[in-house]
């Protein structure tokens, strides 16, 4: 005589509180990025204790799948989305599917970060198959949007998985869809003319997203021998420059959660900026002085041209920036302002120190006060102007490699954006993309294929 098994019991205060830590981890991985202390190894705990609760509410099975969904109903928020599509994208659920996406059409602005992220943390052959399916010409435009970032998320291979050629979506009637696919083109073979005619028609795009997009792809597409390459370069910076004026306009319109989110784009067109703009522009002091402050330092972080030192310093005086302006030039020169006695008593509760806003994170942070008095007349930083420096260091192939494998977060992001913008090795093949906001054992990976890369193509031999 047998018996079947006895099924695990589910119990639901457990299983609820997968999700919640599910989404708590992933906000501090998506968080992450701009960290000045967490490292790829402590950034690899996190990385093991999401994968963990993502397997449990796994487990669950549709008790999982219910008690998240209910987190997401109730939150709204870019974390429960990022849960939900975990779940049905591992499970090849349609109906899972279409009830995340239900709520992904009341807020695309919100939900979409997460479910797009949710990609790059399930199996490869599952994200490709929704990524076939999402592409087809017959899906919505949310679809079509969601694979095309998932696209741009996993790497130029994943670009084969598209329905249809990237082309149709560079011109699809959809804004969204046409700022997503300028984000697959920046991944995609440089080679491609009818990619390149589309970016180049794409900087006159009337949607300001889907333009600044089309700047980004034109102008980090590794150059060729053509002049007309380079020409393209500068019109992309030219165009990606406009671009970061306008929103700057635009965030300072705004207020409450738009702000938010138009803070976050900019943050992101510029850091890229900072790499297309040629070291030296004598406009870029005017750039930065019309940027608020905190942007502008964001800006001279990644662009890491030591001649910009003078504006850190000043903002070091204003104590909403003043913590950060130290970080961006102790990154920049490498010199450690504790262990240099280059800082300031911390301020006394209750003083005139903001307690709320960029401030007081940066002081829960635990990022110093400098002194700027003694920063300004501080001698030991021979650093040339007209160089890209991180660490006191100017950036290399190499020297960036390295810190992607022992530099704190924020710091990681600056080299992986450089190592980005290299072109591909002598063989052809595009270099790995990394993703600091990735699961650690990817981007272990990735940093691995990319010195394999660089060692085939003798870079840094």
């Amino acid at each position: 005589m047998t018996t079947d098994p006895v099924p695990f019991p589910i119990i639901a205060p457990l299983v609820r509180r997968h999700a919640e830590d599910a989404v708590f981890y992933w906000s501090q991985h998506d968080g992450s990025a701009s960290s000045p202390h967490l490292t790829l190894a402590e950034l690899g705990r996190f990385s093991a204790m999401l994968a963990a609760h993502l397997e449990g509410l796994e487990v669950a099975g549709p008790e999982g799948w219910g008690l998240a969904l209910a987190a997401l109903e109730r939150w709204k928020k870019p974390g429960e989305a990022f849960v939900c599509a975990c779940l049905a994208l591992q499970a090849g659920n349609a109906a899972q599917l279409d009830e995340l996406l239900a709520h992904v059409r009341a807020r695309p602005d919100e939900l979409l970060r997460g479910v797009i992220s949710a990609f790059g943390w399930v199996p490869h052959a599952q994200a490709v198959a929704i990524i076939y399916a999402w592409s087809a010409p017959t899906s919505d435009p949310i679809r079509q949007t969601v694979a095309l970032r998932a696209t741009a998320l996993l790497g130029a291979a994943a670009t084969a998985s598209l329905a249809q050629p990237l082309a149709l979506f560079l011109n699809s009637p959809d804004e969204h869809v046409r700022a997503a696919a300028c984000r697959v083109a920046a991944v995609a073979s440089a080679g491609d003319s009818l990619h390149n005619a589309a970016l180049r028609a794409g900087l006159q795009d009337p949607c300001l997203a889907a333009r600044a997009e089309a700047a980004i792809a034109l102008g980090g597409r590794p150059p060729l021998r053509a002049s007309h390459d380079a020409d393209d370069a500068i019109v992309a910076a030219e165009t990606l420059w406009q671009c970061v004026i306008v929103q700057v306009k635009l965030h300072n319109a705004t207020t409450g959660w738009y702000r938010k989110q138009a803070l976050r784009r900019l943050q992101r067109w510029v850091q890229l900026l900072a790499i297309l703009i040629p070291i030296g522009n004598p406009n870029l002091a005017a750039l930065i002085n019309f940027m608020p402050a905190r942007v502008a330092l964001r800006f001279i972080a990644y662009h890491g041209d030591s001649a910009h030192l003078p504006y850190v310093i000043a903002q070091m005086r204003d104590p909403a920036t003043a913590r950060y302006a130290g970080w961006v030039w102790q990154t920049i020169t490498g010199v450690d302002l504790r262990a240099s006695a280059l800082v300031l008593p911390e301020p006394h509760a209750g003083s005139d120190t903001p307690e709320l806003g960029d401030a007081r994170e940066d002081a829960d942070l635990g990022l110093p006060v400098p002194d700027a008095d003694a920063i300004a007349g501080h001698s030991s930083v021979p650093l040339a102007e007209g160089q890209q420096y991180l660490q006191g260091q100017v950036l290399n192939p190499m020297r960036a490699l390295s810190l992607l494998k022992h530099a704190v977060q924020a710091e990681r992001g600056i080299a992986a954006q450089y190592l980005l913008a290299l072109p591909p090795g002598e063989s052809g093949a595009p270099h790995a993309r990394l993703s600091i906001r990735a699961a650690a054992p990817l981007q272990i990976r990735s940093a691995n294929k990319l010195r394999d890369q660089f060692a085939q193509s003798g870079i840094g031999a």
